[in-house]
């Protein structure tokens, strides 16, 4: 019996067929809002929810079920709806095959399956629905080639198959499809050749075919579609030149995207013709020869040409943008990583008003910035590093009033710095390092109040540092002044730094001592004060610098002995060489390591490990001079302190009464700011689903604002009816109370009261993490991947680094070891300049705490602590926690992080998981195991630094020997046997070294 006379026999069934199909496919899916609730005998069918009938024959003619939250597998009885026209099944968690029986729905017109976790390949019998109009399968996990029976489909419209896992290549077929209005397959690995049989899609209006793996030439034919507008095949392999004769005949092309590929050659001059273009991004190619003129496009929104080797060597090479000057919605122009010279045009000062972002960096642009650039009062982002413009900084530049990110490093800029650069009031990053500047450094810029990073380095500024600029408590990032002439002392102001990153001040004429206010800079990870004329003893006050990783203070004058507070910070790199320290030197802490610390040069010191191979200390003579002194002191005082004792004492009881009562009841013991249900309510515009970032297994994180610091804050809502969030609460709190470190999140305060119903209501409030958690950046969804890039190797490499210093922290550095429990990319969160924060405490575990409870109960195990995927193996047969099973997870976390296979991937089975998988690519070629945009990134340096045939493969292998040792690293702590674990403090130095491999040769953009 064939399918068309099955068909033949269900209808003859009638609508209790339809009924009988509905129920099964009630029955066998998950439904946890009750949205079908209305199905059943209570009313006919054809008025339950979601379900829509014809009056003639009342017949099943619509599904809609769009983002109901459904779930499982669905029926085959969906093919007994031979009424069917349109189905709305998006936005739900579908799962397995899409069923065959679709196939049988010969009225189909609409079929809505995107959104959800389809699997297996797309039924071939989909092309019996040869009334359908609009097939969409996007955002599931198909896979397998496509059918070539869907060609016949000659009334289908619309055609998405975007975010799958579909290979192999377009069958030559789908140019039969002459009814086709939009295909697109972005983010798939289809492959091969695109067949020129597209071009005979005559009302094709967009074809978007990028981020795959297609090869070779564009056809040619595709450009004779006249009816396209928007044209994608971005993000492939597609190689060769367009024809020079090419005939752009695209009356109605708007958006043009070839961006990441390898063509080569001239733009042909036709493209002038495209007068309705909007976009034109052909970015990260190696398209040479002059620009053509694009006077025509007066509607152009985005011009991108960055990263190619366009320039032909004349002098008027940038004439092509006075053509853009007809371009009155111009937003974006970037022109920058090529080979443009010559000067500037003084004609950008006619481009659109509206332009906010231009990028002229990495050219071989010379003579001066036109005054002109005064017109473009809309400009937000201003690059022009790494070129040869000189003469001074015009001072029109305080006209751009909107200027949020201004960088013209790296060039021959000459003259003072212009005080109206004080007028960008709006600033975040300013770079101006590696120029010819002189003069003082203007105080105005004392007015950019929300400037997180500034550069001045590699000049020839001379002059007082202005304590405007040090009092910038909105500096963040870093602030570099080295390498310049700048004298006198640190102003005291540096104390309002409490966020800085990173401070340089090397590479000065800098003086007296350091202030004692800068150990009020809890979050600097990095001080440079090297090469300046400093004295006297480091200051106690940085015994408060807990963040502090790299501190150098060689080459100064510095004296007295090494303070031992420095053992107990978090140093990883320690220079003291060449100044006037003396006595012993301490044994504990960084000081156990001649690699990470530097004493030479200092005559006066004695003792320490035998690395430092320093001599013994007479203790005798030591201990004779010290009591010598101390002895006069004391004679000194000791009459005055006994005067004055009694009184002291009593002013300050007092004093202690008065203050305790007038204390702001905003504040708790602690010091952390009170909150209350009411304000994170308000905060939260009602824990609107607008605000939310995300859920766990304890609760959800929502978006605030609290109205007493008018901070942005992550606010984490347990949800008390799940097993163990109040435990998890605890916990939580418990840790974060004993702990702070810079790559840990941060805790501001916490919430244990009641709701407005009377019940139970706790929650945690977090420091506001703006660029997500390290899973988003590694697995985007499609609305993410259009949002931001993938990370590059160097930001991997650093994200690695700051995840192995918090669990170096919590492991070697707490006062009881702390285990987190719980280490995955959705628990590393990335801040503005994506340096990673673990977070997510609620599984962890003291580890004396843990030990003595497996052993006052030995009859059960602790329990499997972590997720799927990133448990140590020895969790799971009932040992105790243990610092090495966070290590193991570290592990899996570098593989996922240089291979972008999550652990759960569907290729680890039989056996096969994420460690093995990378250690048989290391065995055979590992770069079969990194993620693809790794080593496309690796290649498109080497095009960028222009290197020679025998540099590139030098260069090549530079970056391959530190990709293995990357590998390596992850294979070594996610060994089965935890004694054969790597410690995390080995891993951490390792990482660190490979990344100075890395900046070594890396050209940062």
């Amino acid at each position: 019996m064939n399918e068309r006379s099955a068909l033949t026999l269900v209808e003859a069934g009638g609508n209790e067929t339809d009924r009988l199909a509905l129920l099964e496919f009630k029955a066998q899916i998950s439904d946890p809002n009750g949205v079908l609730s209305s199905w059943n005998d209570s009313s006919h069918f054809c008025k339950w929810y979601g379900v829509t009938c014809d009056r003639r024959h009342q017949r099943v003619t619509v599904l809609e079920l769009r983002s109901k939250n459904l779930a499982g597998v669905m029926p085959p009885h969906i093919g007994n709806l031979s009424f069917l026209r349109e189905v709305y099944l998006q936005n739900n968690s579908f799962r397995s095959k899409i069923p065959p029986q679709f196939g049988q729905l010969f009225r189909l017109q609409k079929l809505f399956l995107n959104n959800n976790s389809f699997g297996g390949q797309i039924p071939s019998n989909l092309s019996h629905c040869s009334k359908v109009l609009i097939l969409n399968l996007g955002f599931n996990m198909l896979e397998g080639n496509l059918p070539v029976e869907l060609g016949s489909l000659s009334k289908l419209q619309v055609l998405i198959l975007q975010v799958n896992r579909l290979k192999g290549n377009i069958p030559s077929s789908f140019g039969n499809l002459s009814s086709l209005q939009l295909f697109t397959t972005i983010l798939n690995k289809l492959g091969g050749t695109i067949p020129q049989t597209l071009g005979q899609l005559r009302n094709l209006n967009k074809l978007v075919l990028g981020t795959n793996k297609f090869v070779g030439m564009i056809p040619i034919s595709i450009f004779n579609i006249s009816t396209v507008t928007i044209l994608d095949v971005a993000d492939n392999q597609l190689e060769g030149s367009l024809p020079s004769d090419l005939d752009f005949t695209l009356p109605n092309l708007e958006e043009l995207f070839l961006s990441y590929n390898y063509l080569t050659g001239p733009i042909p001059q036709s493209i002038s013709n495209a007068s309705n273009l909007v976009q034109f991004e052909i970015l990260w190619n190696n398209f040479t020869g002059k620009m053509p003129s694009f006077s025509k496009m007066r509607g152009l929104y985005r011009f991108n040409i960055a990263r190619n080797n366009f320039g032909s060597g004349q002098s008027s090479n940038l004439g092509f943008l006075c053509s853009l000057t007809n371009s009155t919605n111009l937003r974006i122009l970037g022109v920058g990583n090529n080979a443009f010279r010559g000067s500037i045009p003084d004609c950008i000062g006619n481009l659109s008003i509206t332009l906010s972002s231009f990028w002229l960096g990495f050219n071989h642009i010379s003579e001066t910035l036109p005054s002109s650039i005064r017109n473009l009062i809309n400009l937000e982002i201003l690059h022009m590093k790494s070129n040869n413009i000189s003469g001074n900084i015009p001072s029109e530049i305080g006209n751009l009033n909107k200027l949020k990110d201004l960088d013209l490093s790296r060039n021959k800029f000459s003259g003072q710095i212009p005080e109206s650069i004080g007028n960008l009031r709006i600033l975040l990053k300013l770079y101006l390092n590696s120029n010819n500047l002189w003069g003082s450094v203007p105080s105005s810029l004392g007015n950019c109040q929300n400037l997180l990073l500034l550069d001045l380095s590699y000049n020839n500024l001379s002059g007082y540092i202005p304590s405007k600029i040090v009092g910038l408590s909105s500096l963040s990032i870093f602030l570099n002044l080295s390498q310049n002439s700048l004298v006198g002392s640190i102003p005291g102001e540096v104390g309002n730094l409490k966020n800085l990153g990173e401070l340089r001040l090397n590479g000065n004429r800098l003086s007296q001592q350091l202030p004692s206010s800068i150990g009020s800079c809890i979050s600097m990870e990095r001080l440079y004060v090297q090469d300046n004329f400093f004295e006297g003893p480091l200051p106690s006050t940085m015994s408060s610098m807990r963040g502090l990783q790299i501190l150098n203070v060689s080459n100064n004058r510095l004296s007295g002995q090494i303070p031992e507070y420095l053992a107990s910070l978090n140093l990883t790199n320690l220079s003291l060489s060449y100044n006037d320290f003396e006595g012993a030197l301490p044994t504990r802490g960084i000081f156990g390591s001649a690699i990470s610390t530097s004493v030479v040069g200092n005559k006066k010191l004695c003792g320490g490990l035998p690395d430092f191979q320093l001599s013994k200390c007479d203790y005798e003579e030591s201990k004779r001079r010290r009591i010598s002194g101390i002895a006069k002191v004391l004679i000194s005082i000791v009459s005055a302190i006994v005067g004055v004792a009694c009184i002291l004492s009593l002013l300050y009881f007092f004093w202690f009464r008065h203050n305790k009562k007038a204390s702001a009841p905003s504040s708790s013991e602690d010091g952390f700011l009170h909150v209350s249900y009411h304000s994170l309510l308000k905060a939260t515009s009602g824990f609107s689903s607008t605000n939310l970032l995300g859920v766990g297994n304890f609760g959800s994180v929502y978006r605030g604002l609290l109205d007493q610091t008018q901070l942005i804050v992550a606010i984490k809502i347990l949800d008390l009816t799940c097993h163990g969030a109040s435990k998890s609460f605890v916990a939580e709190c418990e840790v974060l109370r004993r702990i702070r470190h810079c790559n840990l999140v941060k805790v501001l305060t916490a919430c244990s009261r009641f709701d407005f119903n009377g019940n139970d209501f706790k929650a945690l409030v977090y420091e506001f993490m703006s660029n997500g958690s390290l899973d988003e950046w590694l697995h985007p969804t499609a609305s993410e991947y259009t949002k931001r890039s993938k990370l590059s190797l160097l930001e991997r490499v650093n994200i690695s680094i700051d995840v192995a210093c918090a669990l170096d922290y919590l492991h070697h550095h707490c006062e009881m070891p702390i285990v987190h429990c719980d280490i995955k990319p959705s628990n590393i969160l990335l801040d503005d300049e994506k340096t990673g924060h673990l977070g997510d405490f609620g599984l962890a575990k003291f580890l004396p705490e843990a030990m003595h409870r497996l052993l006052a109960d030995q009859s059960s195990s602790i329990g499997v602590k972590g997720s799927f995927g990133y448990i140590a193996p020895e969790y799971g047969r009932g040992s105790a926690v243990s610092t090495q099973g966070d290590v193991y997870s570290f592990g899996v976390l570098i593989l996922e992080m240089f291979t972008s296979k999550r652990p759960t991937n569907y290729m680890f089975e039989n056996g096969l998981d994420l460690p093995q998988f990378a250690k048989v690519a290391l065995a055979d070629r590992v770069e079969k195991a990194i993620d693809p945009f790794l080593l496309q990134e690796i290649e498109e340096l080497n095009k960028r630094q222009r290197v020679t045939l025998e540099g590139k493969n030098n260069s090549w292998s530079s970056i391959h020997d530190c990709l293995a040792s990357i590998i390596k690293i992850g294979l070594a702590c996610s060994s089965e046997s935890p004694r054969e674990r790597m410690d995390i403090g080995d891993a951490l130095t390792k990482l660190q070294g490979i990344r100075k491999k890395l900046l070594d040769f890396i050209v940062i953009a």
